[in-house]
């Protein structure tokens, strides 16, 4: 039998992957179906609390990891901002589900690549 696709799931199959596989994320998420039937992840992102945590950790100035902050995401102000991830609909539930565990090793969820490439960049 041919193995199923995330598009050819229901809603409620779909939550059951995500929630037990996008886990230990602190920061506020949520899931939504896409278009061709596959799933993306959400998570806000609030770059002054992230530039406290980074000065803080960093030792380096605020303004300075602000700063950083603002050009490493490309905003014009510290407005929170919303990080996406995306599956597609021809993924099949395992594919989804390891791509989901990898995306939520650790409590920044989807930020962990942006905090780790900051923390690298104030040195």
């Amino acid at each position: 039998m041919e193995e199923q696709s995330l598009s050819q799931l229901l809603a409620g199959r779909v939550e059951e992957i995500v929630r037990g596989s996008f886990t230990g994320v602190r920061e506020r998420w949520w899931w939504e179906r896409s278009l061709d039937g596959g799933l993306r992840v959400c998570q806000e992102l609030d770059p002054e609390r992230l530039s406290q945590e980074l000065a803080s950790r960093s030792g380096r100035p605020p303004e300075e990891v602000r700063e950083a902050v603002r050009e490493e995401l490309g905003l014009e102000d510290m407005s929170p901002a919303v990080l996406t991830f995306e599956i597609p609909g021809t993924a099949t539930p395992e594919e989804a589900e390891r791509l989901l565990r990898e995306r939520s090793s650790g409590p920044l969820g989807l930020a962990g690549g942006l905090y780790g490439r900051l923390l690298r960049r104030l040195g």
